[in-house]
């Protein structure tokens, strides 16, 4: 023990620079630290203070309350869309129309077939026929694409091109 006091004692000036230098590079660490404490205390200090007098508290249960009353709209708009769709399957949007001359003698393509069915194949089929002197409208109906009638070659027509227009859904006979 006695040597090492001896050799500290010799080379005492050095090992007091060092110890110099160890205190100079912690201080700088500490002044580091201390900046970026007081660069935290005031983003802390920016949040709790945002422009309103809650605090975190009433604002985080503030934003659940908002976020709960979104989800609660959700649901009723999915059940709406739901509802939706299931009338859309039953609205008639499937059209089909064909114009024609009934009879040679009459020009102008005035007589016409109209298929009209939705989803599932449930509509009418409509023909107005022109003639000279009259005008007669027959009605078909449509039950899953199917029909008890005899179709004329207009009313496949017709059915033809409401199926062609059609993105989906079933396509009647």
């Amino acid at each position: 023990m006695e040597d090492f006091a001896k050799q500290l004692s010799h080379y005492s000036g050095w090992v007091l620079l060092i110890l110099l230098g160890l205190v100079l590079v912690l201080c700088v660490i500490l002044a580091k630290l201390w900046i970026d404490l007081n660069r935290t205390r005031k983003k802390f200090a920016e949040i709790l203070n945002s422009g309103s007098s809650q605090n975190v508290e009433e604002m985080l249960l503030s934003h659940l309350k908002e976020r709960q009353e979104l989800r609660n709209q959700l649901e009723t708009m999915d059940d709406r869309v739901v509802t939706l769709e299931r009338k859309l399957q039953r609205s008639k949007r499937h059209l089909g129309l064909v114009r024609y001359d009934a009879f040679p003698d009459i020009g102008g393509n005035q007589s016409f077939t109209l298929a009209v069915y939705d989803d599932n194949g449930d509509g009418a089929i409509l023909s107005s026929i022109i003639g000279r002197a009259d005008n007669k409208v027959y009605g078909k109906t449509l039950t899953n694409g199917k029909t008890g009638h005899t179709l004329t070659e207009e009313e496949e027509q017709a059915i033809f091109e409401a199926v062609k227009g059609s993105n989906k859904g079933s396509e009647p006979a």
